[in-house]
């Protein structure tokens, strides 16, 4: 009896992905400290393997360099837009938990892990308060990220996989309980035929 229970919770614990949360906000938080503790000024790379470079770049801005011209602006209206997307999301994930499919609910967690990332580096990375970005594919993309960034552009990918999946199979469904309709139609024509033909 206390084994099934001790599954079972193993089994909601792994499909909350709560887990991950935990892991990835770790990674991210412990990569971003070491970055920081190389005391080197913004800008400058602190390895060089080739491929990639880990550059250390404090920026103000969201994904892609959008954002404002005033810093302090900029953090403003993230932290906002941040804590109000985790607070929806985070509502969602506890109302519609039963009903959630396990990858809509690891998209979501992906994009919550990566909000509160980028929203500590904005509360707590005094004095520039700015996000710390350090993993830099130099040779075929302009800005600098890191696991936070990371986690929100999968996660919003693989939502996107999902409901352009989503809406295909209803799509087909549609056409499908279309065809049968027409079909069934047709078939109700031709015995109606069929019986007029013989009472004549």
């Amino acid at each position: 009896m206390v084994k099934s229970k001790i599954i079972s919770y193993l089994k909601s614990f792994f499909r909350s992905f709560i887990w991950l949360f935990i892991l990835l906000l770790a990674l991210d938080i412990i990569t971003k400290q070491l970055v920081l503790s190389a005391n080197v000024s913004p800008g400058s790379t602190i390895y060089d393997w080739g491929i990639v470079r880990i550059s250390f770049v404090l920026n103000n801005n969201a994904a892609f360099g959008i954002g404002f011209e005033d810093p302090q602006i900029s953090r403003i209206v993230y932290l906002v837009a941040s804590s109000i997307i985790t607070i929806a999301i985070l509502i969602y994930l506890i109302v519609k938990r039963k009903e959630t499919k396990l990858i809509v609910r690891a998209s979501l967690v992906l994009v919550i892990t990566g909000a509160i990332g980028n929203m500590i580096d904005r509360i707590f990375y005094g004095p520039d308060y700015a996000v710390v970005d350090w993993i830099d594919f130099y040779w075929f993309w302009p800005f600098n990220f890191n696991i936070a960034d990371s986690c929100i552009v999968v996660g919003t990918f693989m939502l996107i996989i999902y409901v352009v999946i989503y809406e295909v199979k209803d799509m087909i469904k549609e056409r499908k309980l279309n065809e049968e309709k027409t079909l069934s139609t047709r078939e109700k024509e031709r015995l109606a035929k069929q019986d007029e033909e013989k009472d004549k």
